[in-house]
Formats: C-alpha cells, sequence, structure tokens
C-alpha cells in the first residue's frame, strides 16, 4: 500500500461518517468531482478499505460504497493522528 492521498482520507472519513452512500452522495460528502472520487474509491477497493455493494430488486439498482473492517480501524487511526497534529498546534 502506498501512501493515502488527501482525497482517499476525505473518501474515508466521509464514509466512516455515513455507513454506506452512493457514488453521487459520496461527491457531494467530499465536496469534489467524479473523477478524483472515482480514482480514491478504486485504489481504496484494491487495498481492501471500500467495498461496493448493489442493491437488488429496485430499479434502478443501485451501488453503494461502504468501509471495511479494515477501512473503519484506519480511519480511526487516522482521526488519533488528526487529535495529535491538532493538540501540537
Amino acid at each position: 500500500m502506498e501512501y493515502l492521498t488527501e482525497m482517499q482520507q476525505r473518501v474515508l472519513l466521509a464514509l466512516y461518517d455515513n455507513d454506506k452512500v452512493t457514488l453521487r452522495k459520496l461527491i457531494e460528502l467530499t465536496k469534489s468531482s467524479t473523477a478524483p472520487v472515482n480514482n480514491a474509491v478504486k485504489s481504496l477497493k484494491e487495498w481492501g478499505l471500500v467495498e461496493e455493494i448493489e442493491e437488488t430488486g429496485g430499479f434502478p439498482k443501485r451501488r453503494y460504497i461502504k468501509l471495511t473492517e479494515k477501512g473503519k480501524r484506519v480511519v480511526e487511526k487516522l482521526k488519533e493522528l488528526y487529535s495529535l497534529i491538532e493538540a501540537s498546534s
């Protein structure tokens, strides 16, 4: 795994505060555009930090993105790091 980019961190933090979201909602939450969020999600999926789930039964089918357990642990460590940085300012 490489280092997390700012966009990847924003995606992880947005997902931590929201159980599962559509890509459109994730773009809104990160205040970004489609390409950067898509790229971040793709990398995070490859690293096992997020997963995509598809809910069937409705039309159109909805695809959601959510944190994996590994992703939740990473976000908790990120939050600890942010707290340390903030406390030392």
